[in-house]
């Protein structure tokens, strides 16, 4: 595969700096570096060796649990939610190989010499872009009713393993929902509401009270490498795909797009 005139044949030709986070600091630390370095995800180190992942998603559901509701991150530490179960690879591993691995973890840790360096979905789609039109490689979408409860909402997207819901009212799109809405929502009760009535009204929670209303979509027409471009630009993990008549009909994820890599 080839993107700007340069060949990329192994995992060293993709990876890039890894920065990273000691396991024993607190959580609003890793959401600074975060914002800092422009990433998503902190390789966690432990006496110099790196022992797992901490990615926002990782933040969020721990944040956004109900033992840790009255939480704020300035007090957790970045082992109460960072991932120890990673894949590393060797910097020679072929680029094909890299996307497959690519669908099943959201970080690639290279190791091939120092420093240590990684492989995320901005890397992977600096080599290559999908062709075609979002229609064409779309999916089915995982929806969600504005007067849905947070509650259950938040334990479908557990048990779907999903970061995001589209929020959706008589087949148009009306909003998304993510893992850190919920998790912004449920740790703001803490300042809000007294601990004797939270639980009762994080039960009456509804979508539409945290959902994000002004969000970027597509239409089945829009060609795919803008929807790289739009995912990119907006920092988001997934868009929605309109069609013609603005009926909600798909989703794009960034597995979406690496599936369909030429």
């Amino acid at each position: 595969m080839r993107y700007d005139n340069y060949a990329f044949t192994s995992a060293s030709d993709l990876a890039s700096v890894a920065y990273a986070i000691d396991k024993s600091d607190r959580i609003s630390h890793a959401l600074d570096l975060m914002e800092k370095h422009r990433v998503n995800q902190l390789l966690v180190m432990n006496e110099g060796e790196f022992t797992g992942i901490l990615t926002k998603k990782g933040i969020a559901r721990t944040l956004g649990a109900s033992d840790d509701i009255t939480k704020p991150a300035s007090s957790l530490h970045v082992t109460k939610a960072m991932d120890d179960t990673f894949t590393v690879i060797s910097g020679t591993l072929p680029i094909g190989e890299v996307n497959h691995l690519m669908e099943r973890s959201e970080v690639l840790i290279v190791v091939n010499g120092q420093p240590v360096r990684w492989i995320t979905f901005n890397e992977i789609v600096k080599a290559s872009r999908p062709g075609g039109f979002a229609g064409e490689i779309m999916e089915s979408p995982l929806t969600c009713s504005p007067f849905d409860r947070v509650t259950h909402t938040r334990r479908r997207m557990i048990d779907e393993n999903a970061w995001w819901m589209v929020v959706v009212e008589d087949d148009k799109l009306v909003g998304i929902i993510t893992e850190n809405d919920i998790a912004k929502a449920m740790s703001q009760f803490r300042d809000v509401v007294r601990s004797y009535y939270q639980d009762s009204r994080v039960r009456k929670l509804l979508v539409d009270d945290i959902m994000i209303a002004d969000i970027v979509f597509a239409r089945t027409n829009t060609a795919c490498v803008e929807v790289v471009e739009i995912m990119l630009k907006h920092d988001v993990e997934g868009v929605p795909v309109l069609d013609l008549t603005d009926t909600m009909v798909g989703v794009i994820t960034q597995s979406t797009v690496l599936r369909k890599l030429d």
